[in-house]
């Protein structure tokens, strides 16, 4: 069969779609696969109406930095599916208030709004007949965040135009309740895969071709089907089966968006990247599932590549695109590849840079384990720097464990994308007022991208369950306007983010929370607070801006064997333990008075009775290990 899948807006330009890069693949040679990037034509579309805007006009900020601005932005108040309501249900009218508000709310021009809605029924219109001049049997549109709308909004248009085209709709918008919601709902969908698509979309594709006696029996077999039978009747097979092993994931097939962007124009505006898939699903995840996480349980097995399958996609890659950039699709690394990939990536001697999910229980070895493998960019899921919220998130971690990841990733100049949240029915004031005050003292590592609430989500252990503390919920509020003929089943059927009342700290405390990020901010990029070692001793230079610029010199050789123990996080006595373990005789009353002292001069980051030491090594070229000193050592050193 002819297959066309299909990528809409707000497809994130800067790397090709991951499902239809791996869909590609895992059809491809069985059927003819193209792919059509409509992400692309759209951002061509808005940069070619910016080109005949007059100085001053709103049309002109009609750059791809706006069509980005609501890829990355605009999912959570629905300003992508907004957007394209006009093309999808006609009318003449302009961009609804509601629209424009919620533009408003995240910093969006609602007058740059206005010209992406108006131009959206043209483009819906040209993206049907480009579609359609491929002659396909089947077009499959993958919906993630901001897709639904523009995607449904061209079915309609091909349905239309080519009634005898097969329409199938996947992605991650379609999982569970909502797949079989948009499938019931809009005629036009002839099938919604659900779950991970590879397997379920070939099994689809061979009972489309097989004996129309024999389909209904073939469709009712495949998992997480949604289909209809002779009576027109919406059916929907109940998700399962068996999950795909990573020795199943097929290389990604990337051909399509690389020859599409090459000669266009949006070209000039975007870095393209490589995109890579080497783990799907969690390993942590799979068995403590983070409270706010809105990864489904049905997926959340975690499957990984094997390490020189990783190492030879990676390169074959990067071969065949001359990208040096990477962007990896992982929830979270596979914890075996700091001693198998990584290692194979650092011989490799390309300049990679690649960017990675990772979790935050680092170690100096693996962080620098990163660093010369290529990654220069990680998503290390901090999310708190309090151990009370952690526990509530299920998080496994503390923290100090996570003020000590934010240091060894500093060390090694990796760039760390982390966001703070809160909210979490059981917090307390006391343990935000306590990081508060801290957070001077980190001003040289690197600050969260904001404070936010976490959402209520589909999928999540505070959605499934609602004795965890949200009892009260409903879809928010723009699912109504973006599908004002559903009822109320439908509505919470089709949605992922719900609408409950706030837990947690509010008020005051998050609003002090937010200002002590915004001056963090500001005074990181002047901050540093470093140290080395100098014949036994270790020197420390301040140079933190809301601190008095300072040296300090531990000079006692069980000072700085104390300083190395809290470089992972200590109370007082499991230091003076760690200590005495290491044959250093000290009792816990002076491991106290050590870490008192160290924090009277802002050293150490204490909380929930911990305390981690803050400094990066002055040169981490230089550090061979990370081991505490014993009496031997330093004897020898001598």
């Amino acid at each position: 069969m002819r297959v066309t899948l299909a990528v809409m807006p707000w497809h994130l330009m800067t790397a090709p779609n991951g499902a239809a890069s791996v869909l590609a693949a895992a059809l491809d040679p069985d059927h003819d696969v193209t792919t059509y990037y409509g992400s692309i034509s759209f951002a061509e579309d808005m940069l070619a109406e910016a080109g005949t805007a007059a100085p001053g006009d709103v049309k002109a900020r009609l750059l791809p930095e706006s069509y980005m601005y609501v890829a990355e932005e605009g999912f959570t108040g629905g300003i992508g599916e907004w957007l394209f309501t006009g093309a999808l249900y006609g009318g003449s009218g302009g961009l609804p208030s509601a629209a424009a508000r919620a533009c408003a709310a995240i910093g969006f021009d609602p007058g740059v709004a206005a010209e992406i809605f108006r131009l959206a029924p043209a483009f819906a219109d040209r993206a049907a007949a480009e579609i359609i001049a491929g002659r396909p049997d089947v077009v499959g549109f993958t919906t993630t965040f901001s897709q639904t709308v523009p995607s449904l909004a061209v079915a309609r248009r091909l349905r239309a135009l080519a009634p005898g085209i097969t329409i199938v709709f996947g992605g991650s918008n379609c999982d569970d309740t909502m797949g079989a919601a948009l499938h019931r709902n809009f005629p036009e969908i002839d099938y919604v895969v659900r779950r991970e698509g590879e397997a379920p979309l070939r099994a689809l594709l061979e009972a489309l071709a097989a004996d129309p006696a024999d389909r209904p029996g073939l469709l009712a077999a495949i998992p997480g089907l949604c289909w209809r039978d002779a009576s027109g009747t919406a059916r929907a097979v109940p998700e399962g089966g068996v999950l795909p092993s990573g020795a199943d994931f097929p290389p990604m097939d990337q051909d399509a968006y690389f020859d599409r962007v090459e000669n266009s124009p949006v070209a000039d505006y975007i870095q393209p990247a490589l995109m890579m898939e080497t783990a799907r699903g969690c390993w942590w995840g799979e068995r403590h599932h983070c409270t706010f996480c809105g990864l489904s349980d049905l997926i959340l097995p975690f499957r990984s590549k094997s390490p020189d399958r990783v190492v030879a996609e990676l390169m074959e890659g990067v071969g065949r695109h001359h990208v040096l950039d990477v962007l990896t699709t992982d929830n979270i690394v596979d914890k075996t590849y700091f001693d198998t990939v990584f290692p194979e990536l650092e011989k490799s001697d390309l300049d990679l840079r690649i960017m990675y999910e990772i979790k935050a229980n680092l170690t100096p070895e693996k962080a620098r384990s990163l660093r010369t493998a290529g990654v220069i960019q990680v998503q290390p899921g901090i999310e708190n720097l309090h151990s009370l919220p952690l526990k509530l998130m299920r998080k496994g971690i503390t923290g100090a464990s996570n003020v000590a990841s934010l240091r060894d990733l500093q060390e090694q100049g990796l760039t760390v994308l982390w966001n703070y949240l809160v909210g979490f029915p059981g917090e307390t004031v006391a343990c935000y007022e306590e990081v508060i005050a801290q957070i001077p003292l980190l001003h040289h590592l690197q600050p969260p991208l904001g404070a936010h609430r976490i959402a209520l989500e589909r999928f999540n252990p505070y959605f499934d369950d609602p004795e965890m503390g949200f009892r009260e919920r409903r879809p928010r509020a723009w699912y109504r306007g973006v599908f004002p003929h559903f009822g109320d089943a439908d509505l919470t059927d089709v949605a992922y983010l719900f609408e409950t009342p706030d837990r947690g700290v509010g008020g005051t405390t998050l609003r002090n929370l937010k200002a002590a990020f915004d001056h963090w901010r500001d005074a990181y990029p002047g901050s540093s607070l470093t140290h080395r070692a100098v014949d036994g001793r270790l020197h420390l230079y301040d140079r933190r801006t809301a601190c008095a610029h300072a040296d300090h010199v531990l000079d006692e050789p069980v000072e700085v064997a104390a300083y190395a123990a809290l470089s992972r996080g200590r109370s007082p006595e499991s230091l003076a333990r760690t200590l005495a373990s290491a044959g250093w005789p000290v009792d816990a009353a002076w491991s106290s008075a050590f870490v008192d002292d160290l924090a009277d001069l802002g050293l150490v980051y204490r909380e929930s009775g911990r305390a981690v030491t803050l400094s990066t090594e002055h040169d981490p070229t230089l550090v061979k290990g990370t081991a505490i000193p014993t009496p031997a050592m330093v004897g020898a050193a001598t």
